[in-house]
């Protein structure tokens, strides 16, 4: 039987940075992001971080492949499967929750090997990576789920996963 691995999507697959850049309000850095930002033809442009397609098909070799996203906009689970599907990436299944703190309980009722997500938050007004959502952090670890956070590099989850 395949391992589970839930993947998060944004600043870990993929390269949304440009387009919430982009969308900040009033400019970059801003305080919101224009609901712009999160259109089919705004998302369909984003790009796949460096070896993450990579990683993830050597992954399905041996785990099952579910994205975890957190995305609170119309169509959500349609578009992120049309970019899913558009650039290649493997997966069993798409999982759209509200926002990060809904993760940790979303993946508690599930069989999860391992979660990865960068967990970074307040993107319209920094770099991701930089604030962590320390609160659904807790909840991973309090419920026993083993995660790593994903920090930009690709080869390292490689080199300790596969």
């Amino acid at each position: 039987m395949k391992k589970q691995l839930y993947c998060d999507i944004d600043s870990t697959i993929n390269n949304h940075w440009v387009r919430i850049q982009k969308w900040a309000l009033p400019s970059f850095p801003g305080n919101s992001i224009d609901p712009r930002a999160f259109t089919e033809e705004e998302i369909l442009k984003d790009e796949p971080l460096s070896g993450s397609l990579e990683a993830l098909i050597d992954f399905s070799a041996d785990w099952d492949i579910h994205y975890l996203t957190a995305r609170n906009f119309p169509d959500a689970y349609s578009i992120t499967k049309k970019w899913l599907d558009k650039e290649g990436f493997p997966y069993k299944t798409i999982n759209v929750v509200k926002k990060s703190a809904d993760k940790p309980m979303f993946l508690v009722t599930r069989q999860c090997d391992l979660f990865i997500d960068d967990l970074s938050k307040g993107q319209e007004r920094g770099p991701s990576y930089k604030e962590l959502y320390n609160a659904t952090i807790k909840d991973l670890i309090y419920h026993g789920i083993n995660f790593e956070v994903f920090k930009g590099d690709w080869s390292h989850i490689r080199g300790k996963y596969l």
